[in-house]
């Protein structure tokens, strides 16, 4: 068998192909880099007139605590003036 030296080798192909396919990648996750740190450094020199009161989240949080306990007593209210009775009769209806 001869082996011509204008004969194509698919292995160099392949590797000359994912070669290309993997400097594109790279190039394409510096400019994506690249727009992010843009971007966190505009958001950075926004943040200095921008100014957000963690104390409303802490609030609502603690509003939101006592709506559930008032919750939660109301229940524990209504069961306790469930009739037993009641209770009872459909247990015996069922049955």
């Amino acid at each position: 068998m001869r082996v011509h030296a204008s004969q194509i080798n698919p292995n160099a192909q392949l590797n000359a192909l994912c070669a290309v396919k993997k400097a594109a990648a790279k190039r394409e996750a510096e400019r994506t880099r690249k727009k992010l740190l843009d971007f966190a450094s505009k958001l950075d020199g926004e943040s200095d007139s921008c100014v957000v009161g963690l104390g409303a989240n802490e609030e609502y949080r603690e509003q939101a605590k006592e709506q559930n306990q008032q919750n939660e007593e109301s229940r524990k209210k209504q069961k306790g003036r469930a009739d037993p009775e009641d209770a009872d009769n459909s247990i015996s209806d069922w049955a």
